[in-house]
């Protein structure tokens, strides 16, 4: 009888051990995930808020509007040739044309302008290069007939 108990009590002890063991595990893991969260929350933070003004418009026009971020080239010729014209305007969009030509449409006041975007290769010198012109096209004019 006396050897019934002690396995009872070695039992419930073991048992309560189990139990107090798991819980706490599943607490410390809970404290990792969170501390993870927050840390993957402030690398996003980060990230956006060190982006100028140039880049953030170059990647929202890339990354967002054409859904594409793989034009490393064409977001750099945004930043530092595109975004100067039209930094003052209160509304711009890009249209992908085809995979060489892009329509940019931007606001200058009341007024409507567009840049033909083309794309370019230099076979000499093996480099992509971008040039832009002013043009009368608008998507409707262009597309909508």
């Amino acid at each position: 009888m006396k050897s019934f108990f002690l396995s009872l009590i070695i039992v419930c002890f073991s048992a309560i051990l189990l139990a107090a063991g798991c819980g706490k595990e599943k607490s410390i893991n809970t404290a990792n995930e969170q501390k993870q969260q927050q840390q993957q929350m402030g690398i996003e933070d980060e990230d956006t808020t060190a982006l100028t003004p140039a880049e953030s418009f170059a990647t929202v026009l890339c990354q967002d509007i054409l859904n594409d971020d793989s034009e490393a080239d064409f977001e750099s010729y945004l930043i530092d040739v595109v975004y100067p014209k039209v930094s003052g305007s209160t509304k711009v969009t890009l249209d992908r044309v085809s995979s060489s030509i892009f329509l940019l449409t931007y606001f200058e006041g009341s007024t409507e302008k567009h840049l033909l975007i083309q794309k370019y290769f230099n076979p000499q010198k093996g480099e992509i290069f971008f040039e832009s012109s002013e043009t009368s096209l608008s998507p409707s004019k262009q597309f909508l007939k």
